[in-house]
């Protein structure tokens, strides 16, 4: 609707976009709580949904941001390569109260 429309292309909207797109910023990937999408840097200007909630409001958030983005001169891409997750609420719920720590990885030096 416009209002989503609106949101999409304010310049929140637009950084956000900027953000994602960033060039420093080249293979991130993020899980975007809330919105039920998670995104990754993929560069030349382009951002790759890989793994999406299939419902409907995942599905709109996720029109809402290829709009930011492309009113920035960036790509969405979604496709084939999209994994497509059942909406469970129970494990969103239990995500928002139990936030998890990312593990530390890489190499040990001794």
């Amino acid at each position: 609707d416009n209002e989503d429309r609106e949101i999409a292309l304010s310049h929140e909207g637009k950084l956000f976009a900027l953000d994602l797109l960033n060039p420093q910023k080249l293979g991130y990937f993020s899980w975007i709580q809330g919105l039920g999408v998670a995104l990754q840097n993929v560069g030349d200007n382009t951002v790759r949904c890989i793994c999406i909630y299939d419902d409907g409001p995942a599905y709109k958030h996720l029109a809402m941001i290829n709009a930011s983005i492309t009113s920035v001169g960036g790509s969405l891409e979604f496709g084939e390569f999209t994994v497509r997750k059942q909406w469970d609420p129970e494990d969103a719920k239990n995500s928002e109260e139990k936030p998890e720590k990312p593990e530390v990885s890489g190499m040990e030096v001794a």
